[in-house]
C-alpha cells in the first residue's frame, strides 16, 4: 500500500515549507460532512441546526485533548517498543518530537476524542453555556475591540462625508440568547448518535493513508501490503514476511472493517431516527451508538496488532472498555424502557 502521507501546500515561506496531512484532510472532512448531517437532522424536528456546529466548536478543543491523553495514558505496543509508556510520555511532556504535547507527531484515540466531544457538547448545552462564553468575551475582548475600532472609523469617515452624525465607538458588549438555564441535551445526542458513525466511516480511511489500523497476516483475497517502516513487532522483519514479490504478507484491513461496519451502522440509525424515533426515549439513539460500535470494536481487537494495553498489567485497553461501554449501553437502553410504553420523544419549536 504506497501512498504520499503529505504534500506541501507553500514552500520557501519564512516559516519554512507548509505541509497539509491527508490524516487531517480525511477527518477535517468527516467532520464537516457528519455536522452537516446533523444540522439537516436537527433542522427536521424543529430544531435549530446552528446549535450543531456551536456544539461541535466547543468539542473539538477538549476532542483533541483527550484524544491525545488516551494515546498517552495508554500507549500501543510499538510506543511501549521503543521505550515511550505513559511515563515518558509524562516525563518528556514538552517534548515536541514525541513528547505528551506533540499531537503533530500522531498518537490520538477514538475513546478520547468521544469522551472529550462529549464533555465540550456537554458544556456548550449546559447552564455553563454563558458564563464560559462571558470569559472567553472578556479573554478576547482587546483583540475584538481593535477590529471593532477599525470598522468605526471606516464608517464614522462616511457617516461625515454624507453629512450623518457620527455614532460614539463602543467596546464590544456580551450578548447571548443561549437560556440562562441551559437546554436538555439528549436529544442532540441522539442526532450526534446518528451522525457519528458517518463521521467514523469517512474517518478510517485517514488510517489507510497513514497505514494504520491493521491486523493480523490473512491469505483473503482483500488483504493489503503494509511498509516495513510502518509494521510493528515480529511483523518488522522483511524475510519473514516479506514486502514485495508474489510471497509479499499481505494484513487484515481492519480500518475497512470498521468503516464498512460505520457505514452501515449509521443508515440503520437514519433509517429508525427518521422512521420510528416517536418509538424511542431521547437518549437511546447515543445508547445504541455506544452500543454498536462498542460491540465490533470489541472483537476487531483480535486482529489487530498495534494494540493499547493498560500499563503494569497488559491488558487491551480497547477491549476492557468497550466491554465496559457495551454492557452498561444496553443496561440503561433497557432499564429505560421497562414499563416504559408511552411515546416520549417529542418534537419541539426551533430554539434559538
Amino acid at each position: 500500500m504506497q501512498f504520499n502521507e503529505e504534500f506541501i501546500l507553500l514552500s520557501n515561506t519564512p516559516f519554512g515549507d507548509v505541509q497539509i496531512r491527508y490524516y487531517g484532510i480525511i477527518i477535517v472532512a468527516a467532520m464537516l460532512v457528519a455536522a452537516w448531517i446533523a444540522a439537516r437532522l436537527a433542522q427536521r424536528t424543529n430544531r435549530d441546526p446552528d446549535h450543531v456546529w456551536g456544539a461541535l466548536t466547543w468539542a473539538i478543543f477538549p476532542g483533541i485533548i483527550f484524544a491525545r491523553l488516551w494515546f498517552v495514558l495508554f500507549p500501543t505496543i510499538s510506543s511501549i517498543e521503543s521505550g515511550r509508556d505513559a511515563l515518558w510520555y509524562f516525563q518528556n511532556f514538552f517534548d515536541l518530537q514525541n513528547g505528551a504535547i506533540a499531537i503533530w507527531s500522531g498518537g490520538l484515540s477514538i475513546f478520547g476524542a468521544v469522551l472529550g466531544g462529549f464533555l465540550g457538547a456537554w458544556l456548550y448545552f449546559s447552564r455553563y453555556h454563558n458564563p464560559i462564553s462571558r470569559v472567553f468575551h472578556y479573554i478576547f475582548l482587546p483583540i475584538s475591540a481593535i477590529f471593532e475600532f477599525i470598522a468605526w472609523i471606516f464608517v464614522a469617515i462616511y457617516q461625515l462625508a454624507t453629512g450623518k452624525e457620527v455614532q460614539r465607538y463602543q467596546l464590544p458588549k456580551f450578548e447571548s440568547e443561549f437560556p440562562a438555564s441551559g437546554m436538555d441535551m439528549a436529544p442532540w445526542l441522539d442526532i450526534a448518535g446518528v451522525a457519528l458513525p458517518l463521521a467514523q466511516a469517512i474517518g478510517r480511511w485517514a488510517n489507510f493513508v497513514n497505514q494504520e489500523l491493521y491486523g493480523l497476516p490473512t491469505n483473503l483475497p482483500w488483504g493489503i501490503s503494509i511498509d516495513a517502516d510502518h509494521r510493528v513487532g515480529i511483523y518488522r522483519s522483511t524475510v519473514d514476511y516479506p514486502v514485495t514479490g508474489q510471497d509479499a504478507a499481505r494484513f487484515h484491513p481492519l480500518f475497512l472493517y470498521e468503516s464498512l461496519w460505520n457505514l452501515v451502522a449509521f443508515f440503520v440509525l437514519l433509517n429508525l431516527y427518521n422512521r420510528y424515533r416517536d418509538r424511542f426515549i431521547p437518549g437511546d439513539f447515543f445508547l445504541l451508538y455506544l452500543a454498536q460500535y462498542s460491540f465490533i470494536r470489541f472483537f476487531l481487537e483480535f486482529l489487530r496488532i498495534e494494540q493499547a494495553l493498560i500499563p503494569g498489567i497488559g491488558i487491551n485497553s480497547s477491549q476492557v472498555i468497550t466491554a465496559a461501554v457495551f454492557v452498561i449501553a444496553l443496561v440503561v437502553y433497557f432499564v429505560r424502557h421497562m414499563g416504559n410504553s408511552r411515546t416520549q420523544y417529542e418534537e419541539t419549536p426551533a430554539q434559538a
